[in-house]
């Protein structure tokens, strides 16, 4: 499955890169890397009305829609557009970070932060690139921490063109157009080896975005079939696909499959689009289902539903947000979203000149990233691959939760920056969980940048009191190239 699979898009992509005329691949905007700077990108998708529901951006893509503020908002193109030159090179680095961090004992996962946890006293990460010409780009990427172990993410080759762009190796997905969490798949997780297809440039006058990715997540024990465990690499697929009905509405449709594995073996093409097209009978056995075998199910799915609203109030734009999400089918229905994960999400990028806003309220239903195949859940290298909420309860608990999160910013100055972010979580006990004693969980993250000569300095402070009633504290100091 996975040979078959890899060898069609790689196929796919160097066909299109070698019998193509049109423009080549494109290098990707940092995703989870820069905060600062990826503010400046979402305040440009809101004025602009940029097509994606989806992260990493495309770097070609935005410098399209970054004409469009040249006139209107010149500090913010200015800004994109000096960040944007270290791409315009044959080859180079692109981020270089470094960060001491000082925590108590009760250690965290730090929020789509690829696994780090607080503990980590001395970590740095870089990014960089060489484009060997308009079709063939390799990315080079990583992190390594003070306690000797390394964080693999951003290492991949593109090949093809602007209409399918071939991404093969590490190369990180995020789902959803929230800016601090994702449903379906984010940087929760390390990502994992695989292959995705992707077009640069929106197609049609609907400015349709597609993204379709195959991978192999890390070895896990606790593979399920025939009533026994097993050991292995299940197999991961994500598919997306957008579109914009008018200038100022966005939507997208999403789905993620881990599948086999272990004892259950590998899975088929056939199989795969058996699962696309009816995911009730793959994966609901009995009932109203056409699958009567257990052993048989595919495995385990996610789809979602997200829309995008770009608009005015006088000369200030804001974005709401809408997304629907679903761990499974309801009533044996192809069409009808189980266990719910609802999002409703205001971002209004000006405030003031220097100042933005971001509020998101989310009610999750039981169930999310458990399952009855997968011992260890929808997870990657021991953490969840979706919101991060999903490190923050039991990692069997099927249970659900009611989040809310606020995010102020503020450009202090043109050479300072002060963002302060504060999440509450409520878990909900169901019965399908044996640990009801949830408290509610508080978590305040404040992150100072400034700039002091050539130097980007940082503060870093993550503090609060999580759903097990523990709190806890962490200050970083960090410097970026």
């Amino acid at each position: 499955m996975k040979k078959q699979l890899l060898g069609i898009l790689i196929s796919a992509g160097l066909f299109s890169a070698a019998h193509s005329a049109s423009a080549g691949v494109s290098p990707y905007l940092p995703l989870k890397l820069n905060p600062v700077f990826e503010l400046e990108v979402e305040r440009l998708v809101t004025i602009t009305g940029y097509p994606a529901l989806k992260k990493p951006y495309h770097i070609a893509t935005v410098v399209k829609y970054l004409d469009e503020v040249k006139t209107s908002h010149p500090k913010l193109h200015s800004r994109i557009n000096r960040y944007i030159k270290r791409f315009k090179k044959p080859y180079g680095v692109t981020h270089f970070k470094s960060e001491l961090r000082l925590s108590d004992s009760n250690y965290k996962t730090l929020p789509n932060s690829r696994g780090r946890e607080t503990e980590e006293e001395y970590y740095i990460e870089a990014t960089a690139f060489a484009q060997f010409n308009k079709y063939v780009i390799a990315n080079v990427s990583g992190g390594f921490s003070g306690s000797g172990y390394g964080f693999n993410f951003g290492n991949f080759l593109s090949v093809g063109n602007e209409y399918l762009q071939a991404d093969l190796g590490y190369r990180e997905h995020w789902l959803s157009p929230l800016q601090d969490s994702s449903q379906m798949i984010s940087t929760q997780a390390l990502p994992m080896l695989g292959a995705t297809l992707s077009n640069v440039k929106p197609m049609t006058d609907f400015n349709i975005m597609y993204e379709l990715g195959f991978g192999r997540l890390e070895k896990v024990d606790g593979i399920v079939f025939d009533g026994e465990t097993s050991t292995g690499k299940p197999g991961f697929l994500t598919m997306h696909l957008s579109m914009q009905p008018t200038d100022w509405w966005t939507i997208s449709g999403n789905r993620t499959m881990q599948f086999g594995g272990g004892d259950r073996g590998n899975v088929g093409l056939s199989e795969v689009w058996d699962a696309i097209i009816d995911p009730v009978s793959s994966d609901n056995c009995g009932g109203e289902s056409d699958l009567i075998d257990c052993n048989q199910e595919f495995g385990n799915q996610q789809a979602s539903i997200a829309n995008r609203f770009d608009l005015s109030w006088g000369d200030n734009p804001y974005s709401i947000i809408l997304e629907v999400a679903g761990e499974d089918t309801n009533d044996y229905s192809n069409y009808k979203l189980g266990n719910k994960a609802y999002s409703l999400g205001l971002f209004i990028p000006y405030l003031s000149d220097t100042e933005s806003l971001n509020l998101t309220a989310q009610l999750i239903e039981d169930a999310w990233y458990t399952h009855h195949l997968y011992q260890a859940g929808y997870s990657n290298k021991g953490n969840k691959m979706g919101h991060w909420w999903g490190d923050e309860k039991g990692a069997n608990d099927g249970i659900g939760a009611k989040i809310f999160s606020v995010a102020y910013t503020n450009d202090l100055t043109d050479s300072s920056h002060l963002s302060v972010k504060y999440h509450t979580v409520q878990n909900e006990y169901s019965e399908s969980t044996a640990t009801p004693n949830y408290e509610r969980g508080h978590y305040l993250q404040v992150d100072y940048n400034w700039q002091y000569k050539a130097h980007f300095l940082g503060l870093h402070l993550y503090t609060g009191k999580d759903v097990d009633g523990e709190s806890f504290s962490s200050l970083g100091f960090s410097k970026l190239w």
